[in-house]
């Protein structure tokens, strides 16, 4: 099959109204039905706001995993991005851009390098990328010497990319949201998203179809660590100061996410808005949870049951498919 014959992904009633929103919606009304306080606009904002830092994480690694490969250094990308952002933003005097550029072009320079880790060498994803998880937690580390990171005198500007509130709702969330609508759009309407379906679903097949294998791996890469990076300045907008020990572990929950909507394991099938709609439903469970006074143990098992489910449910299907 030629490059040209790759058919393009059309748009059905089946493409908008998959499993996952099915299961938000039941998940929506039995959390109204247990919690009175669940449908208060600041709780919506709240739930909404949860989701977004995992969400962004998780839209990158559904690209990287459409693709047939996974990227568990998102959590230490995370990491770097926010300690960077605080030390070259208000903290350091270098200002908003900076703090917001230099972040996101390491998280594409790491990304790239995970890239041709697994695409150029043929390494194996898993390895490679904890690999890279291992040295940029060592890099940060040694950055700050393990001591908190505080900007003392963080501007408006860039406190307004998580505490700005336009028609009420969180600005991060109309980020996630404009990222989840261009990666739709990316993914299923244009060559290089057939593309990265392709390469998920025989890889070899691609190569003969003429496909540029590794070029498109490594930019499914770059997208992932983009999009992490993302997420850590949202943190640093967020909370002002870090504790470099403290965050990171985005990949697994992001993972979780990605799963849970529908992203196949072992590459060739998935959707970022999927992705979007297992977020939601995810923010949803556990902020009920918190609401009813669950302890955080409670809620990791409660994560844990939802993706051994939910890999289960998929395996399933595809195997009686």
């Amino acid at each position: 099959m030629s490059v040209a014959a790759l058919p393009r992904r059309r748009l059905h009633l089946t493409d908008v109204v998959t499993p996952i929103w099915l299961v938000l919606v039941a998940v929506i009304v039995i959390a109204a039905l247990v919690s009175d306080r669940f449908l208060s606009p600041n709780n919506i904002a709240a739930v909404l706001q949860q989701g977004v830092i995992t969400g962004i994480v998780a839209l990158g690694m559904t690209v990287v995993l459409i693709g047939g490969q996974f990227d568990l250094s998102t959590g230490a990308t995370v990491m770097m991005a926010a300690v960077v952002a605080l030390l070259l933003g208000p903290a350091g005097g270098v200002g908003i851009t900076l703090a917001i550029v230099v972040p996101i072009l390491i998280g594409a320079g790491i990304g790239a390098v995970n890239g041709l880790a697994v695409y150029r060498t043929g390494a194996n994803s898993i390895v490679a990328t904890i690999g890279m998880q291992f040295l940029v937690i060592g890099a940060v580390l040694a950055l700050v010497s393990g001591q908190h990171v505080r900007a003392e005198a963080i501007g408006e500007t860039f406190t307004a990319l998580t505490h700005a509130r336009p028609l009420g709702i969180p600005l991060p969330v109309f980020i996630f949201a404009a990222l989840v609508a261009v990666l739709a759009f990316v993914m299923s309407q244009t060559v290089f998203g057939r593309h990265v379906y392709a390469i998920g679903g025989d890889i070899e097949a691609a190569t003969r179809a003429g496909i540029p294998v590794v070029r498109i791996g490594i930019a499914t890469y770059v997208i992932s660590g983009v999009l992490a990076a993302v997420s850590g300045v949202l943190i640093a907008s967020l909370v002002g100061h870090l504790d470099p020990t403290a965050i990171g572990g985005y990949e697994f929950p992001a993972l979780t996410a990605v799963v849970l909507g529908g992203t196949s394991l072992s590459g060739g099938v998935g959707r970022p808005a999927d992705t979007a709609g297992a977020i939601l439903v995810i923010a949803v469970i556990t902020n009920v949870m918190t609401i009813l006074n669950y302890q955080y143990p409670i809620q990791l098992l409660v994560q844990g049951m939802v993706l051994t489910g939910a890999v289960a449910f998929y395996s399933w299907r595809r195997g009686g498919a």
